[in-house]
């Protein structure tokens, strides 16, 4: 099991940060390789995310299910996939919130995840992840921010 904690600081309100969050598709479009599928009936989402690992590129294929809470804004993705070579399987929950910051002003979104990888590729996933985590993580904060000043 991989637990991983990241702290995302955007220069917009919650309000809007939220308003960005809460749409799959346009959290889809912040990250890098990753497209999305169409909704299922039971509310889940097909998505695919081709993700680097050093020289190796992995192709995950994906369904994940959403759960919001505008209310407190926060959510709960949780996802379950394989890639498209060796049969890896990942399972993952990540638990995000939006929560206002005085100083600077604007927002910070704590993210926590466990992530459960078996099969062929899973030592390589394993070894690498936590980096290629950071580096996709700020990737993301980056495009979540142009969106969110956009969206303000």
């Amino acid at each position: 099991m991989i637990e991983l904690n990241e702290r995302i600081v955007v220069s917009a309100a919650p309000r809007a940060v939220w308003g960005v969050l809460s749409d799959p598709r346009t959290v889809v479009e912040c990250v890098s390789g990753a497209t999305l599928g169409e909704r299922q009936e039971d509310g889940s989402y097909d998505a695919t995310l081709i993700v680097k690992f050093g020289p190796t590129k992995v192709k995950f294929e994906a369904r994940f299910t959403l759960e919001l809470d505008p209310a407190t804004m926060s959510g709960v993705v949780v996802s379950r996939g394989k890639d498209s070579i060796g049969g890896t399987r990942v399972q993952a929950r990540m638990n995000f919130s939006v929560v206002e910051q005085a100083d600077p002003p604007g927002s910070v979104i704590p993210i926590t995840s466990e992530v459960e990888i078996s099969g062929r590729l899973a030592s390589l996933i394993e070894t690498g992840a936590k980096l290629v985590v950071k580096r996709m993580v700020g990737d993301f904060s980056g495009r979540l921010a142009e969106r969110c000043t956009a969206a303000a």
